[in-house]
């Protein structure tokens, strides 16, 4: 079987992801609407957001416009990625894979993981690793939640790379979650969620 997980590294799908990302700023998508709900329910507004898995960068200027005084940095695997985000905003955007963070990048408060669990073929890996770093805070954007096993399928995105969208098995991710320490809550749809997670506790509706 393919491995696809280098077919990001692909120019033309992050200036296509751009061009899609700026012009729903006017009309923004439910995983962005959960995003902003996942940091209401955070005890207090983060001093400091690590993106990882940033990809074109979008969440640089909905920081700047909406958390003004949030400091983000944005990390991608993809040199094309980081390339196309930094001829567009003026952010701290940075090359790096999520199994290679830096002193620096563990010192920021809260951890956003945009899609990145969604289109890795080892998803629940990778959920293992970024909860043991330590976060403060995590938020984890359009997760598919099952009842079944974790698995992974392929799909075609921008109608240029074949990628992956991983299913993650619901129990582990309760599990991982609350062996790190971490209490959650789900914001969203089962195949369109986002998990808020805090070492601090969160607000109670």
């Amino acid at each position: 079987m393919k491995n696809h997980e280098d077919s990001w590294k692909n120019r033309k799908v992050f200036e296509a992801q751009l061009a899609l990302n700026e012009k729903e700023l006017s009309q923004p998508p439910f995983h962005w609407n959960c995003f902003f709900e996942a940091i209401n329910s955070l005890k207090e507004e983060p001093k400091s957001l690590l993106d990882l898995g940033c990809g074109s960068a979008i969440f640089s200027e909905l920081c700047k416009r909406y958390l003004p005084n949030t400091n983000y940095r944005g990390l991608d695997y993809a040199q094309q990625a980081i390339d196309v985000a930094s001829e567009r905003w003026e952010a701290d955007l940075q090359v790096r894979d999520y199994r290679e963070l830096t002193e620096s990048d563990l010192s920021y408060e809260t951890l956003h993981l945009g899609a990145l669990l969604d289109v890795l073929p080892n998803a629940d890996e990778a959920l293992e690793i970024v909860a043991g770093y330590g976060f403060k805070n995590l938020i984890l954007g359009r997760m598919k939640l099952v009842e079944g096993e974790s698995k992974s399928e392929t799909y075609e995105a921008y109608n240029l790379i074949t990628t992956y969208a991983f299913y993650h098995n619901m129990e582990n991710v309760h599990n991982v979650l609350i062996k790190n320490g971490y209490d959650y809550k789900v914001i969203g749809l089962a195949d369109n969620a986002t998990l808020v997670a805090s070492k601090v506790g969160l607000k109670i509706d």
